[in-house]
């Protein structure tokens, strides 16, 4: 009867948010489909019915993730895209992301198996951080500046965006200021 509740699609994406939830507490060793559906309340096999094994699931969560981060992202600059503040609104929607959904980065970042090479630059990277690159590219072309000093402008740009989600995602850290305004007031700095 508990899982009447969840039909109608829902129970899927209570499975994927109950999964990052787990693997955020306990880790992936010992991770399950069974316990999944047990802080669902729903039964041992209910999951099946939309995951073929864990792995799957697991890959679904990202997805899931990434589907919602990306959506925020091109959200933050659309129309905007080859503005100079555009690497500033990309910024400010990662981190404004990690502030809705704290949860998310530390699966990411610690359980999805995530890689950035950025000794490469390559089409293949995880897609929000692709479209923060390409998009820090396109500033650092407008405003001339020389193409060897791209790679390492970009890390420190990432780095403070990255770090500052690090920061608020940590639930040892405390800080009563706005996040975005730290971003805010120091990202152009760091170009120049």
């Amino acid at each position: 009867m508990k899982e009447k509740r969840y039909h109608h699609g829902d129970l899927r994406n209570k499975l994927i948010e109950a999964g990052i939830g787990l693997i955020n507490e306990d880790g992936l060793k010992g991770f399950s489909l069974r316990k999944v559906a047990a802080k669902c309340n729903v039964s041992h096999a209910a999951p099946y019915s939309h995951f073929k094994d864990i792995d799957e699931l697991i890959y679904a969560m990202g997805e899931h993730v990434t589907e919602r981060f990306m959506d925020k992202m091109r959200t933050s600059i659309r129309g905007q895209e080859n503005s100079l503040e555009a690497t500033s609104l990309l910024g400010q929607a990662y981190i404004s992301f990690f502030i809705e959904n704290p949860q998310y980065f530390q699966f990411l970042f610690y359980h999805s198996g995530l890689t950035i090479d950025l000794d490469n630059d390559n089409a293949n990277d995880y897609p929000p951080f692709a479209l923060f690159r390409t998009t820090a590219y396109q500033m650092f072309h407008s405003i001339g500046l020389p193409e060897e000093a791209y790679s390492e402008k970009l890390i420190v740009l990432w780095s403070m965006v990255h770090g500052i989600a690090s920061l608020l995602t940590n639930q040892g850290i405390r800080y009563s200021g706005d996040w975005i305004h730290v971003f805010i007031n120091n990202c152009i700095k760091e170009i120049e």
